[in-house]
């Protein structure tokens, strides 16, 4: 119980986390996402965007069979014009902008540091679960990671890499600088190794 107290940081947790000691654990950390506005809100107009660009080639499409009245011209515009579009915009991670919004909403984490393991739990809605296990002697350093934008982009997020001796392990992603800086800190001091942080 002692280390934990030692290993709490100076300033407050950041918003989202809630600090717990249990008789099991060193440390009980709950997460719920929140505070990435910009990219929210980036990844949200760009799902409407895709929205409005599927309804004009559908309006298109349309217009043209009532104007030609000819089913082939039609099918052969959507299978070589449409669906190549549509797969395009896909590509240009469509999917991964709508799992950052789900991720937003619907996600739940906690970081269970106990004495001689890290159990990192993680939840997104009824979707998806991951559990992982990570022993505490094997990790090397932490490691703050871009996880999307660029140098100095409003819509840049960070995650967590824990590098061990036999794997590499991504915890949370799409979160602010601040609160990946603070959680990697967090983590290296209980598990005694260095924290590498990444240049804004």
């Amino acid at each position: 119980m002692i280390l934990a107290v030692i290993m709490l940081p100076i300033i407050p947790p950041p918003k989202g986390f809630r600090i717990f000691y249990t008789p099991n654990s060193e440390l009980l950390l709950f997460y719920r996402p929140n505070g990435m506005r910009y990219l929210l809100i980036f990844a949200i107009i760009c799902i409407l965007a895709w929205i409005l660009f599927c309804i004009f080639i559908a309006t298109l499409l349309i217009t043209s069979f009532i104007l030609i009245q000819d089913y082939l011209i039609s099918i052969l515009t959507f299978i070589f014009f449409f669906i190549p579009l549509v797969m395009y915009f896909f590509a240009a991670k469509i999917f991964n902008q709508a799992y950052i919004i789900l991720y937003f909403f619907l996600a739940k984490a906690t970081f269970d540091l106990r004495f001689d393991c890290l159990i990192f739990s993680e939840k997104l809605g009824t979707f998806r679960q991951k559990k992982q296990k990570i022993r505490r002697s094997k990790i090397q350093y932490i490691q703050q990671v871009k996880t999307s934008g660029f140098k100095g982009n409003k819509f840049s997020s960070w995650g967590l890499l824990i590098k061990t001796t036999h794997q590499d392990y991504h915890l949370l992603v799409y979160q602010s600088y601040d609160k990946i800086q603070w959680l990697g800190n967090i983590i290296a001091t209980w598990a005694k190794v260095s924290y590498l942080p990444s240049l804004k």
